[in-house]
């Protein structure tokens, strides 16, 4: 009698794990896909994409490591530590200009149609600097040097009759560039968001002009690059990649502004109350492609890089 009980047991475990194997078979392995990601506005579709499921609807499994600047996610998409990287437009350009393999694979964000953008040229508000001229021999911090702010700083000074080899650049990283006005170290700062803002907000600041929307209007500003090689052996993973963040993206153009805001300061660790203040840039889920040869031919005048055809490094999935 009691051996039949274990004899059914036996029967039924059997059973079961003959009726399970299929469908534990069937479960597609997620796929791992690793970004070089800053903490900015820009970049938060990757954080709405992983939290809201689509990343994982796509078979993907998507983590990043926080880097300080577009130039470190190209050097980690080139070494190979990252199938991802977000940049501002430049510097995957000057890689591709010095024959790296590199290629602009998700398009992100664009600069604001009409001011105010988020981001600007700063200056103290009692100073008497009232326009471009003024700037000449001045001191002057507009991110690193050849960055895409330092070269169309000095393209919109030459542009307005102001020659930007008079002044003086200096790399200051953004969160001390407020110090260094108000301490009087520099007499400008191209300021990104949130710090525009804050500066704005102490009443001791005024934002001098719009330098991107003056020189390119409705350009791309930032996007997310990978290795012409990996994409071509990856292709599949990276059409899912891009899938998940052009529907993400959208959702954040398209959601409410609160819910939009939440999002930001998720991602960006800026307090809601900050983020519900500054000007957010526009996401995009298409290449505004003219504006990015527009900037590959402003760096080219400015010696940063070689010429070549935008084109050539536009991921086509």
């Amino acid at each position: 009698m009691r051996k039949l009980p274990m004899a059914l047991f036996a029967t039924l475990t059997a059973a079961l794990v003959a009726w399970a194997w299929p469908i534990a078979q069937a479960q597609p392995k997620l796929v791992p896909i690793r970004v070089a990601a800053i903490p900015i506005a820009n970049f938060t579709p990757l954080l709405v994409a992983r939290d809201q499921g689509w990343f994982a609807e796509e078979g993907l499994t998507v983590t990043w490591t926080m880097v300080a600047q577009g130039a470190l996610a190209v050097e980690a998409v080139y070494g190979g530590s990252a199938e991802f990287g977000c940049s501002a437009i430049l510097e995957p350009m000057m890689a591709r200009g010095n024959r790296l393999d590199v290629m602009l694979a998700v398009p992100n964000t664009r600069i604001r149609s009409a001011p105010p953008d988020n981001s600007g040229v700063v200056v103290r508000d009692k100073d008497p600097i009232k326009g471009v001229k003024d700037l000449v021999g001045k001191r002057i911090a507009a991110g690193l040097l050849n960055s895409v702010n330092y070269l169309h700083i000095q393209e919109w000074m030459q542009k307005q009759g102001a020659d930007p080899q008079t002044s003086q650049f200096l790399e200051i990283p953004f969160p001390h560039m407020p110090d260094a006005l108000f301490q009087r170290r520099v007499d400008a700062v191209w300021a990104v968001e949130p710090f525009l803002t804050l500066m704005m907000k102490t009443g001791n600041a005024r934002t001098l002009a719009y330098p991107y929307q003056e020189n390119i209007p409705n350009m791309d500003i930032a996007l997310l690059i990978a290795k012409e090689s990996w994409l071509k052996a990856n292709a599949d993973a990276a059409r899912k990649f891009r899938r998940a963040m052009d529907r993400a993206t959208t959702h954040l153009a398209e959601t409410a502004k609160a819910e939009r805001d939440d999002w930001v300061a998720k991602f960006t660790g800026v307090k809601p109350e900050l983020v519900a203040e500054v000007n957010l840039p526009q996401f995009t889920t298409e290449f505004n492609i003219p504006s990015l040869q527009a900037n590959l031919d402003l760096a080219v005048r400015r010696g940063a890089v070689k010429p070549f055809d935008v084109e050539t490094m536009m991921w086509k999935p």
